[in-house]
């Protein structure tokens, strides 16, 4: 992100606390508008107006989903989380789904990235795919909690 200046910081558990404190405060006062966490952010936090939260890869828990993209939904506010999904993380996502009671819309990549893969939860799950090309679902968050 930074090759591509864009103002970004890093959060993850290699940091000592300190210095996670100090990234998480550069965030909330608009210091750092961008910000890569691990999932040592998805939980406890309380850090108003994120309006997009993407994620690299498909939790692997659905309640980490919820409360990954929950980030974008606090304090009355809406925002939108854009999910990455590889051809083997499919039928995850489709458990996510089935967790929350809803269908999350499904979008093609920009043609400018390339073909992405085919969305068929049920063949993958068949196959062993390890590509690494992945598609993206883009899901928007209003405040209100999913269903459990």
């Amino acid at each position: 992100m930074q090759r591509r200046i864009v103002p970004a910081a890093a959060i993850h558990s290699d940091l000592t606390q300190a210095m996670r404190e100090t990234v998480l405060l550069n965030f909330k006062n608009k210091k750092t508008p961008v910000l890569i966490a691990t999932d040592i952010l998805s939980r406890g936090i309380d850090i108003e107006n994120i309006g997009l939260v993407i994620n690299y890869d498909v939790p692997g828990d659905a309640e980490d989903y919820v409360h990954r993209v929950g980030r974008t939904a606090r304090a009355e506010t809406t925002g939108e989380a854009i999910t990455f999904v590889s051809p083997k993380d499919q039928s995850r996502f489709v458990q996510i789904e089935e967790f929350i009671e809803s269908q999350i819309p499904k979008i093609t990549l920009p043609d400018s990235l390339g073909k992405g893969p085919v969305w068929n939860p049920i063949e993958h799950k068949k196959s062993n795919f390890s590509g690494k090309k992945r598609n993206f679902s883009k899901n928007k968050r209003p405040n209100s909690s999913p269903k459990k």
